[in-house]
């Protein structure tokens, strides 16, 4: 091999492990394998989503190079995660056009912007940069009178079918409603981070407790269980899991807190019938976070999304 194929063939290989874990950092995961199977995962319900998952975080990757971001946070794949979930999202909730392709683009590349300056202020960003861009986005589309799209699946509207809650939180993270998507993505982190494992199934479980326990009193209305089944009330809470995951008390109470808050926070944006994103999940993170800080058991720790 020449030093010219050499350069060439590790700047590929080096940028595909950024795209991968990119990818991973969807569910706050560093591992470039866990990036591979949740695009799988992505191929098996949509390979439109898929090349949308991967333009977002490509362009993502690509403007944090261009823009000099620190090397170590760019290669952990936390710039491209959230331009991933930008092409997601406008993918499952609009008709594949030039117009959305261009903006995946540039939400892509304004994700990264947005993630450099918290990072930069030594926030937790989370994926509030991609819902930043993403409601910016939906917002002008209104504005010039494009409609969305979205053909959800049918499910059982009056009994809740709990394997179907507990999978499509884990799918519904990135807009999969196919439940062997949901069980890949499941399955990849429980491959590389038991612990994580864990308590995502803590918050997927307990979204479906929550709403079978109010299913049974006077609060069965005001958590539908057409939305348990379709997972809508789980993935913010199974983020809010992994991002506390830890097997210590505080770890465990500062999770079901969270997890708890994300679910009331899903069912207020519902409500008012605007698109919560995982903005439920970083508003109850950010709200444990601050009670965290105020008692002293919170270390900001710079470079995790």
């Amino acid at each position: 091999m020449t030093p010219g194929s050499a350069l060439v063939s590790g700047f590929v290989s080096g940028f595909v492990r950024e795209l991968l874990r990119g990818l991973a950092q969807i569910m706050l995961q560093p591992a470039p394998l866990v990036g591979a199977l949740f695009f799988a995962g992505f191929l098996l319900n949509s390979s439109l989503l898929s090349l949308l998952a991967l333009l977002g975080c490509g362009v993502a990757t690509v403007m944090a190079r261009i823009c000099g971001c620190d090397v170590a946070e760019r290669q952990a794949g936390l710039y491209g995660f959230n331009g991933a979930l930008v092409g997601l999202t406008l993918g499952y909730f609009y008709q594949a056009s030039i117009l959305i392709w261009v903006l995946v683009i540039l939400g892509g590349m304004a994700s990264t912007l947005v993630m450099r300056e918290m990072l930069r202020r030594h926030l937790r960003p989370l994926t509030f940069p991609f819902i930043l861009v993403s409601w910016l986005i939906m917002s002008l589309l209104w504005l010039g009178g494009w409609s969305e799209s979205t053909v959800g699946i049918e499910v059982n509207p009056d009994q809740i079918r709990v394997l179907d809650g507990l999978l499509r939180a884990f799918g519904q993270v990135m807009f999969q409603e196919n439940l062997v998507t949901g069980a890949v993505f499941l399955g990849a982190i429980i491959l590389t981070n038991r612990v994580a494992g864990f308590f995502a199934l803590l918050g997927a479980g307990l979204s479906v407790a929550v709403v079978s326990i109010a299913s049974l009193t006077d609060l069965g209305e005001i958590f539908p269980v057409e939305a348990v089944n379709l997972g809508l009330f789980g993935y913010n809470a199974v983020l809010c899991g992994i991002v506390f995951a830890g097997w210590s008390l505080k770890n465990l109470g500062a999770a079901l807190l969270a997890i708890v808050l994300s679910i009331l926070f899903v069912r207020l944006f519902q409500l008012v019938a605007l698109p919560a994103l995982t903005f439920p999940f970083v508003l109850a993170s950010w709200l444990v976070f601050w009670l965290q800080a105020k008692s002293g058991t919170y270390k900001p720790r710079r470079g995790k999304n």
